[in-house]
């Protein structure tokens, strides 16, 4: 454990920047759809999965960028293929998720017959709405009192990163049949001199 940390503590602090700068971005996008006077309840969601998309990209472009290098070292012979090495960053770099989750989960079933609950509740989905803001038009429009929700945004990044390592590793890009390539160059017919006039 100690050497995962050691080679991958750059790349997990890399995804909680990230995931900092998507939240921060999602309840920017989110606070100015809620201010529209119609159709706010659609602008939030559409705001939202943006600010969700975009996240998600991040992460994997990180994850990819890691299956690569790790590609590199493999092929020359300097380690073994960990195909897994995705999934266990995206659990560390979700470490601070999961906590609120179980934070909100565990609290809510008490929350209305004891004090300290609801209390816990209370600052947990808060908590939440910061930390994880690009959820936040998601979470308000589909199940806005379920407190599973917390937990379950958890998968799309822990997806995202198991398969962008994957991607990585095998050295196939998910966006490659969008790139253009460079046309064939036609060899000419004759190689001979030219005939002069």
């Amino acid at each position: 454990m100690k050497e995962f940390w050691s080679e991958n503590s750059k790349i997990i602090s890399k995804m909680l920047l990230n995931q900092f700068g998507a939240t921060f971005l999602g309840l920017m996008v989110v606070a100015a759809a809620s201010a529209a006077q119609s159709q706010k309840a659609w602008l939030m969601l559409f705001a939202s999965c943006f600010a969700a998309f975009f996240y998600l990209f991040l992460i994997y472009a990180v994850v990819w960028e890691r299956g690569g290098h790790d590609r590199i070292k493999v092929d020359g012979g300097r380690a073994v293929a960990k195909p897994w090495t995705g999934l266990w960053i995206s659990l560390c770099a979700n470490i601070p998720n999961l906590l609120l989750a179980i934070l909100v989960l565990v609290s809510d079933p008490f929350k209305a017959s004891y004090e300290w609950a609801g209390n816990m509740n209370l600052i947990g989905r808060a908590l939440c709405l910061l930390w994880e803001g690009m959820y936040a038009g998601i979470v308000s429009y589909f199940s806005p009192n379920n407190p599973l929700i917390h937990l379950l945004y958890i998968a799309p990044a822990i997806l995202v990163s198991t398969f962008g390592y994957l991607l990585g590793l095998k050295n196939m890009r998910l966006l490659s049949v969008f790139e253009l390539k460079p046309p064939q160059s036609q060899q000419p017919k004759s190689a001979g001199k030219p005939k002069q006039k």
